[in-house]
């Protein structure tokens, strides 16, 4: 398995900036970031010896605290140059009544459901939920998330990282190619026949 050879070899300050990195990525609402993949590689390192559970989690929470009042600034005093088609997407009308009606614990629980997590950074910004509030609720359901996966991925990770490594990467071309085949079919109304790709 040389994948997981490379990864358990990494030197423990680029995975942990890599995790800082795309973490953040994710915490700023930014749509498909593989938060995942991170923590898979950091339980890696963790079974090798080359960190630990807690700096793993560390560098995890504070990426996807920093990211999350990256995302929340960016709407907040960048919002006007948000395309509009975000902001009338129907999602953010059920999210706006959401974040109406629980607030805090939403920003909270949107750290953990992707589906969340970009109305609800973005939403907070714009409607200018209180900053601090923000802060403190963003960085408590960081730790959550961050938290709890990692967590459950260090515990279970030794049965699950040699079969995601395996499967991932067919799945991964698999999923690409269907995804190309979409684009190619939506783009071009059916007019591309497949075998003239």
């Amino acid at each position: 398995m040389k994948l997981l050879d490379w990864i358990t070899g990494l030197d423990p300050a680029v995975l942990n900036l890599s995790t800082f990195g795309l973490l953040a990525l994710e915490g700023a609402g930014i749509p498909g970031v593989p938060g995942v993949l991170p923590m898979l590689a950091q339980v890696s390192a963790i079974e090798a010896g080359h960190t630990t559970l807690t700096s793993a989690i560390f560098w995890g929470v504070l990426g996807n605290w920093l990211g999350s009042l990256l995302g929340y600034a960016a709407a907040r005093w960048g919002g006007q140059y948000l395309p509009a088609r975000w902001l009338e997407h129907p999602g953010m009308e059920r999210t706006g009544k959401l974040l109406t009606r629980w607030g805090g614990p939403l920003v909270i629980v949107s750290r953990t459901i992707g589906s969340l997590r970009t109305p609800v950074t973005l939403l907070c910004g714009l409607t200018r939920f209180p900053f601090l509030a923000y802060v403190l609720l963003s960085l408590l359901g960081a730790l959550l998330h961050v938290g709890a996966w990692q967590t459950a991925l260090w515990k279970f990770g030794p049965v699950i990282v040699p079969q995601v490594l395996r499967w991932g990467t067919q799945l991964g071309l698999g999923a690409a190619a269907l995804l190309l085949i979409v684009w190619l079919w939506r783009t071009h109304g059916g007019r591309v026949r497949l075998w003239q790709l």
